[in-house]
C-alpha cells in the first residue's frame, strides 16, 4: 500500500468537482492538487451518448448560461456555447385536452457535441491531476491533515491538508459518519426515487406536431411523464439530417416494469400530449435515480455543513 501527500484533494469529479478543481488550480497554480473519481469517466450524470446517429443526453439536457460561464472562464480553451434554435424559444403546457404556449426562461444553452463537451474540456485542463476509477473508501484525521484511503488494485493512502467533497449527500455521509455519530442514522433514512429517460426518434417529415422546446404537464394532471423535450427543435446536430429526437422523463411509477413496457408507457403519453403519429424507428431507455429531498436529506445536509465548520480544511463543492 503506497502513500503520497497533496495540498488539496477533491473527491468526486462531477461538474461541481471539476469546477472546484479548476478554481483551485487557478487560485493556487503551484499547489499539489488531485481529484479522484470512482467512475471510469468524469462528469457524474453529465453524459452525452451517440446512438444510431442520435445524440442522447443522459443527464442535463441544457444549462442556464449563468451555470456554464463561470466554468468556461476557468478553462484555457473553453468549448463554444451553442444557443438554441429559434424554435426552442417557446414550449407548451399540456392541460389535458390542449397545449398552451409558454416561454422558455432562462434561455437554455449547450455545446456543439452535447453537454459532455464541457466535461471533456475540464478533463484536458486538469490532466494527470484527475484520477479515475479510484473510490475514496475511508477518511481519517491525522493532525492538521486528512488521510484518505483510495481503493483499487493498488490501495493508496493520500494525506491532504485540505479536503473538498463534491459528492451526493449519501456518499458524503458514508465517508464522514465517523466524525458525527448521528450522521449514520440520518443517512440510513435517505431515499432515492427511480427515474428514466425514454428517447424516441424517427423521420422529421412524419413529426410536424413536434414544434418548440417541448411539453410539460399541468400541475393538476396525473401522468407518468414529467416532461417531453423535442431535442432536435432546440439544438442543432442532435440527430442526422431528416431525423427527429424526443426525450421523455418517466417518473417512478412507470419504471416498475421492464424496459419495453416502460417505453410503451412513455410512447402512449407522448402521442396523447402531442398528437404524434410518426413511426418511431429509434427507442432507448436510460434509468437513473434521484435523491429524495425529504427531512432526512435536510438533516444530513445540515450535519455535513456542521462538520465543515468543526473540521478545519474540510469543505463541500
Amino acid at each position: 500500500m503506497t502513500s503520497e501527500p497533496v495540498d488539496v484533494l477533491v473527491i468526486g469529479a462531477g461538474l461541481r468537482g471539476l469546477a472546484a478543481g479548476l478554481r483551485l488550480l487557478r487560485e493556487q497554480p503551484t499547489a499539489r492538487l488531485a481529484l479522484v473519481e470512482k467512475a471510469p469517466q468524469p462528469g457524474g450524470n453529465t453524459r452525452t451518448q451517440r446512438s444510431n446517429g442520435f445524440l442522447c443526453e443522459l443527464g442535463p439536457f441544457a444549462f442556464a448560461r449563468t451555470e456554464v460561464e463561470p466554468v468556461c472562464a476557468l478553462l484555457r480553451h473553453p468549448p463554444a456555447v451553442v444557443e438554441p434554435l429559434p424554435s426552442g424559444s417557446h414550449g407548451h403546457l399540456f392541460l389535458g385536452d390542449r397545449l398552451a404556449s409558454i416561454a422558455v426562461d432562462p434561455v437554455p444553452v449547450s455545446f456543439r457535441t452535447g453537454a459532455e463537451e464541457l466535461v471533456q474540456a475540464c478533463r484536458r485542463d486538469l490532466g494527470t491531476r484527475l484520477r479515475l476509477g479510484r473510490a475514496a473508501t475511508r477518511i481519517e484525521p491525522n493532525g492538521e491533515a486528512f488521510v484518505v484511503t483510495l481503493g483499487g488494485e493498488a490501495p493508496t493512502h493520500v494525506a491532504a491538508r485540505r479536503l473538498v467533497l463534491a459528492l451526493p449527500v449519501a456518499a458524503a455521509c458514508g465517508l464522514l459518519a465517523r466524525f458525527d455519530p448521528a450522521l449514520a442514522d440520518a443517512a440510513s433514512r435517505l431515499q432515492t426515487e427511480p427515474r428514466g429517460f425514454a428517447f424516441f426518434g424517427g423521420s422529421t417529415h412524419e413529426a410536424t406536431q413536434l414544434r418548440g422546446y417541448g411539453v410539460v404537464p399541468g400541475d393538476h394532471l396525473d401522468t407518468p411523464l414529467g416532461e417531453a423535450i423535442f431535442c432536435t427543435e432546440v439544438f442543432p446536430g442532435r440527430a442526422l439530417p431528416g431525423r427527429f429526437l424526443v426525450r421523455c422523463e418517466l417518473v417512478s411509477a412507470a419504471l416498475a416494469c421492464d424496459d419495453t413496457a416502460a417505453l410503451a408507457i412513455a410512447e402512449v403519453e407522448l402521442r396523447r400530449w402531442t398528437g404524434l403519429e410518426a413511426h418511431l424507428g429509434f427507442t432507448k431507455l436510460h434509468r437513473f435515480a434521484l435523491e429524495v429531498r425529504d427531512g432526512a436529506f435536510v438533516e444530513c445536509r445540515a450535519r455535513l455543513q456542521g462538520l465543515s465548520a468543526r473540521l478545519p480544511g474540510l469543505s463541500f463543492a
